[in-house]
C-alpha cells in the first residue's frame, strides 16, 4: 500500500511544474497572437503601399520662358522641393528613423524617372500622390500642394527641366515594422493619395500681394507640419525625438506675443523669439529666407487672422 502511494506521488506533476506548463502555453499563445498581428499588419501595409489608383489628373501647361524658369527656381526652394529632393534635385536620403521609416526621395533632374513626365503626369504626382502608372507615392506631401496654382506648379516644373542631369538613384523608401503598424492604424500618413479628395477642383489662386488671402494660399505648404488649423503639435511621421511643431495661432501658447519683425527674423534666419536658432532640418528657414517681403507680410497677416487655438489643438 505504501509503495503504491509512493509511486503515485512520484508520477504526479508537482505544483511548480503545472504552473510552468500553464505559463508555457500562455507564452506560446502570446507568440502566436503577436505573429498573427504582425502578419496582418504586413499584408495590409503591403497592399496599401503597392496599390494602384486611376486618377484623372488635371493637365498642366509647362512654360519655357526665362521669367517662368527664374520664378520656378525660387518657388522650388521656398516650397520645399529642393529641401526634400536635394539642392540639385538629384534625390537623397531625406530621413532615417528606423524602425519607423527611411525616406529616400527620387531624382527630379532630366536624368531621373520624371524626365519624360507630361504636364498631366506632374499634376498627378504632385497634386494626387500617384505616378503615371497608377502606383502610389509614399510620404509625398500632396495635401500641401494639392491646390498649388497652375502658374506656380508649371513654373516649378519648368525650372526642374533646366537642371543639370545628375545620374543618381537614392533608392526606395523603406517602412519599418513600427511604421507599418502606425500606417495600418491611421497614425502615419504614408499613402497620402488615400487621404485626399481627387475630384476636388483646383480653385483660382488669389492675387499676389501682401494680403491675408494670399498668405492663406502660401501657408498650404506649412499645414503638413503645423496642422490644418496651424496650431502645431506632434508632426505625423517625424522621428520621436523631434520637438512638436510650433503653434502659429495668436494664442498664449502660440504667436500671440510675437511681433512681425520677430516673425520675419524666424523665417529668414531661424531665430527663436526667446533666443537660439531653429534646426533647419525641422524648419527650412534657409529656403524660406527667399520669400519676398510681400510674401512674408502675407503669411504674417494670415497667421494673425487665425482663430486662437491651444498648442496641438488640431
Amino acid at each position: 500500500m505504501n509503495s503504491s502511494s509512493e509511486a503515485v506521488t512520484r508520477t504526479r506533476p508537482s505544483a511548480g511544474r503545472r504552473i510552468l506548463r500553464i505559463l508555457g502555453r500562455i507564452l506560446l499563445a502570446l507568440v502566436i497572437a503577436i505573429a498573427l498581428v504582425a502578419l496582418v499588419v504586413y499584408v495590409k501595409s503591403e497592399r496599401g503601399m503597392n496599390q494602384r489608383m486611376h486618377v484623372a489628373a488635371e493637365d498642366l501647361v509647362i512654360p519655357s520662358d526665362a521669367d517662368a524658369i527664374t520664378r520656378g527656381e525660387r518657388l522650388a526652394s521656398t516650397s520645399g522641393c529642393l529641401e526634400c529632393h536635394g539642392s540639385n534635385g538629384e534625390g537623397k536620403l531625406f530621413l532615417r528613423s528606423m524602425p519607423v521609416i527611411e525616406i529616400r526621395t527620387p531624382n527630379l533632374t532630366p536624368a531621373g524617372p520624371t524626365a519624360r513626365y507630361t504636364g498631366r503626369d506632374w499634376s498627378r504626382s504632385v497634386r494626387h500622390g500617384v505616378r503615371p502608372d497608377g502606383s502610389v507615392l509614399l510620404f509625398m506631401p500632396c495635401r500641401d500642394y494639392r491646390f498649388l496654382a497652375d502658374t506656380d506648379l508649371g513654373a516649378i516644373v519648368a525650372y526642374l527641366k533646366t537642371l543639370p542631369a545628375v545620374r543618381n538613384d537614392a533608392g526606395r523608401t523603406r517602412v519599418g515594422p513600427v511604421g507599418r503598424m502606425l500606417y495600418v492604424t491611421g497614425e502615419l500618413p504614408l499613402v497620402t493619395a488615400e487621404l485626399i479628395d481627387h475630384d476636388a477642383s483646383i480653385p483660382p489662386s488669389p492675387p499676389v500681394g501682401p494680403t491675408a488671402e494670399y498668405g492663406r494660399y502660401l501657408a498650404q505648404a506649412c499645414a503638413g507640419c503645423h496642422g490644418e488649423h496651424f496650431s502645431g503639435g506632434f508632426i505625423p511621421g517625424a522621428p520621436p525625438d523631434w520637438p512638436a511643431a510650433a503653434n502659429l495661432t495668436p494664442h498664449a501658447s502660440g504667436l500671440r506675443a510675437m511681433t512681425q519683425a520677430q516673425f520675419d527674423a524666424t523665417l529668414t534666419t531661424g531665430a527663436r523669439r526667446r533666443g537660439g536658432t531653429i534646426d533647419p532640418m525641422q524648419m527650412p528657414w534657409r529656403q524660406l529666407a527667399r520669400l519676398t517681403n510681400d510674401e512674408r507680410t502675407a503669411l504674417w497677416l494670415f497667421v494673425r487672422s487665425l482663430p486662437a487655438r491651444p498648442a496641438g489643438g488640431r
